[in-house]
C-alpha cells in the first residue's frame, strides 16, 4: 500500500470545499464569522489528523508499521504505610 500525495486525496478536496463554502456563507451573511472560522479550523484539523494517521500507518517500503514498546512499563511502587508521630 502506498500513500498518495496530499493534493491527490479526497480529504484535501473536502477541506478546500469546506473552507470556500464557509467563506462564501460568511460573505453572504448566512453564517457568522466565528462559525465560518470554526468550520474551516475543524476541517483543516481533521485533514491534518487524517494525513498523519495515513503516513504513520505505512512505512516507506509500503508495508504496515508495527510499533512495539522496547521496554515494558515499570510496575507501580507499593504503598508505604505512614506512621503517626
Amino acid at each position: 500500500m502506498t500513500v498518495k500525495p496530499g493534493y491527490k486525496t479526497t480529504e484535501l478536496i473536502v477541506t478546500v470545499l469546506t473552507g470556500v463554502g464557509s467563506w462564501l456563507a460568511e460573505w453572504q451573511g448566512s453564517l457568522a464569522p466565528k462559525w465560518a472560522a470554526l468550520a474551516t479550523t475543524v476541517s483543516a484539523a481533521a485533514y491534518a489528523l487524517s494525513r498523519a494517521i495515513t503516513k504513520h500507518g505505512v512505512a516507506t517500503s509500503g508495508k504496515p508499521v508495527v510499533t512495539v514498546p522496547a521496554v515494558p512499563a515499570p510496575a507501580p511502587a507499593p504503598a508505604v504505610p505512614v506512621q503517626a508521630v
